[in-house]
């Protein structure tokens, strides 16, 4: 029995593709660890993430396809299966967990500062609420407080 590398050796364009999936991996990395020193996800755009998390699976079935030989010739060996499968499937798993763990943090952020703002409107309408009674009331009492002077200057209490 002989090994993968017995085989075929890896040529440059497949270090090449290790090379990218390495780089793609750590691409996400800080924005990861931003997130988790800062804990703030008002920077992060949903949108963009659900696109990037759509683009990682599909890379991902690309990788596992080219793994099972689909694609990429007549009866491939299976050292060119896993050479051209495997950085694929490498970045786009680490890339997948990663923006998943971003993009679920961020949409558990949106949710509960959505919430907040209805809260806080509502907030504001009960201090709206609570400011017009008082005044009322004081508009109530300036009145009450200006028929009494009134009634003082005709000497109305003197009696």
């Amino acid at each position: 029995m002989t090994t993968l590398a017995a085989q075929e050796p890896l040529h440059w364009y497949i270090w090449v593709g290790f090379i990218a999936s390495a780089l793609i991996a750590i691409f996400t990395t800080p924005q990861l660890i931003n997130l988790i020193k800062t804990r703030n996800t008002t920077y992060i755009n949903i949108p963009m993430y659900a696109i990037y998390l759509i683009g990682c699976f599909c890379f991902l079935v690309g990788g596992v396809l080219m793994t099972c030989g689909i694609g990429i010739g007549d009866n491939p060996s299976w050292s060119q299966r896993l050479s051209s499968g495997m950085p694929l499937i490498i970045a786009q798993s680490i890339c997948g967990v990663i923006s998943s763990i971003i993009f679920g943090w961020k949409i558990k952020n949106y949710s509960a500062a959505k919430r907040a703002k209805v809260t806080e409107l509502q907030y504001c309408q009960q201090l709206k609420s609570v400011y017009d009674e008082y005044k009322k009331k004081v508009h109530a009492l300036s009145h009450v407080e200006k028929t009494r002077i009134e009634e003082v200057k005709m000497g109305g209490e003197d009696k």
